[in-house]
């Protein structure tokens, strides 16, 4: 595929990977920074302006920004640059599934305060009680 064994672009099939999520909530970022400075179709930023678009959004919910990026930062969320045609701007979106969330995240009506995360309880969940005092297991191939 290339002039030489260095220049191949790797090209990949990957397999199905659940679960599928089929709703989907999708921040949009363009190419001007916070202070309002125009980069010229620079997707990078587009993409940033998305995640902390994100991030604000997430935030209305009771997670920390901090909370908010870990967030971000694990779940299977999708990024995409959706738009570099339209100069001066590129155009990023960033789209997190819906179902990962203990509570409806979708925007709403005006007057709604949004409830903060809580603890997922299921009954399938298994319970610890750890006392403190559980027996230390070694590894026999360490000294």
């Amino acid at each position: 595929m290339g002039p030489t064994a260095l220049h191949v672009n790797p090209i990949f099939e990957i397999g199905p990977v659940e679960p599928r999520f089929s709703e989907w909530l999708v921040f949009e970022g363009i190419s001007v920074d916070e202070s309002g400075r125009q980069h010229f179709l620079d997707a990078t930023v587009a993409y940033k302006r998305a995640v902390l678009n994100a991030i604000d959004y997430l935030h209305k919910f009771g997670y920390s920004k901090e909370q908010a990026y870990l967030l971000l930062s694990c779940c299977p969320c999708e990024g995409r640059i959706s738009g570099i045609v339209d100069a001066p701007n590129a155009v990023a979106t960033l789209a997190i599934p819906t179902a990962i969330f203990d509570q409806d995240i979708r925007p709403k009506a005006a007057g709604k305060v949004p409830v903060g995360p809580r603890v997922v309880r299921k009954p399938d969940v298994l319970k610890c009680s750890y006392d403190g005092n559980l027996p230390t297991t070694k590894n026999p191939g360490s000294s």
